[in-house]
This record gives C-alpha cells, sequence and structure tokens, in this order.
C-alpha cells in the first residue's frame, strides 16, 4: 500500500476528492434517495454528511501537500489556505445548490458543518498528518534526505559556539 501511495502523482487525490463531493453535493435529491446515502435517515444527517465530506476532503488536499513537500515540514500558512479553499467550496456547492433548483435548499447549518469539517480536518492533520505521514508513509524520501544531510553539514551546526566570538 505504501508504494501504491507513493506511485500516485500529487494532485490526483485533491482531483478525485474534489470531483467525488461537488458530484454529491450538487446530485438533484431525488436521486439520492435511492443512492447509498438513504440508509442515513435520521434528524440532522445531512449535517453530519457534510462535515464528514469536507473533513475528507481538506484531508486529502493535506496529504497531498505534505507529499508534495516531503520529506520537509509543510508550513501552516499553506495549509490555511487550503483550509480556506476547502470551506470557500462548501459555501459555493450551497450557492450552486440554491441557483441550479436541484430540489434541494440552502441551508446555513450545512455551511456551519462545512467549515468545522474543513478545520477539524486540519486540526486532526497537524495533531498526526505531519510527523506520521513523513515517517511512516512517505519515509523513502526522507531517508534519501538525511543521507544528503550528513554529507553536506554546515560548519556551524558543530554545536561549538565559541569560535565566532571574540575574546
Amino acid at each position: 500500500m505504501k508504494k501504491l501511495l507513493n506511485k500516485i502523482p500529487v494532485g490526483v487525490f485533491s482531483v478525485m476528492a474534489t470531483a467525488l463531493v461537488v458530484y454529491l453535493l450538487l446530485t438533484p435529491s431525488s436521486s439520492l434517495q435511492s443512492s447509498w446515502l438513504a440508509w442515513l435517515k435520521f434528524k440532522h444527517s445531512d449535517k453530519m454528511i457534510h462535515f464528514l465530506l469536507f473533513f475528507f476532503l481538506n484531508a486529502v488536499y493535506l496529504y497531498d501537500y505534505t507529499k508534495y513537500k516531503s520529506p520537509h515540514h509543510t508550513r501552516i500558512n499553506v495549509e490555511l489556505a487550503f483550509t480556506v479553499f476547502a470551506s470557500m467550496m462548501g459555501l459555493l456547492t450551497e450557492v450552486c445548490q440554491l441557483a441550479m433548483g436541484l430540489g434541494r435548499e440552502f441551508d446555513h447549518v450545512d455551511i456551519v458543518a462545512d467549515v468545522i469539517g474543513a478545520f477539524a480536518a486540519l486540526g486532526v492533520m497537524r495533531w498526526i498528518g505531519g510527523h506520521v505521514l513523513r515517517k511512516y508513509v512517505l519515509s523513502r524520501k526522507s531517508r534519501r534526505l538525511r543521507r544528503h544531510h550528513r554529507r553536506h553539514r554546515h560548519p556551524d551546526s558543530t554545536g561549538d559556539t565559541s569560535q565566532g566570538q571574540a575574546s
């Protein structure tokens, strides 16, 4: 599985996840009634689906970004940009549902669920994603970089601070 994940080019998962989320959110409600989502019939189940879809979407975005930056650390401002993009996609899909007349309604709470799902994915991926993904999933590149850093150490990295000071 690890080799397969490393062979897939960066961005493929993001495109596929975006297409899946847009398809599921912009499908007319009559065709969703007969789909595999029909088993979720309880109060506010659509909010849970929105949360999970945007958690999944942002987690895939952040995974692809981690894979792109591997073996280096990711930057929080770029991760926040991906999270805001996923949140804005949630707003745009709600506006499209309203404008396209798909038998669905514009709901503010769905937007809140989308935003919370995207930011929850950011929290989870910052907590486990950066270290776990680099160490276990994307470790092949990091071994190469460690070897590279051993050969090209900077002279100041020895820890001796007395050389640069005047007596």
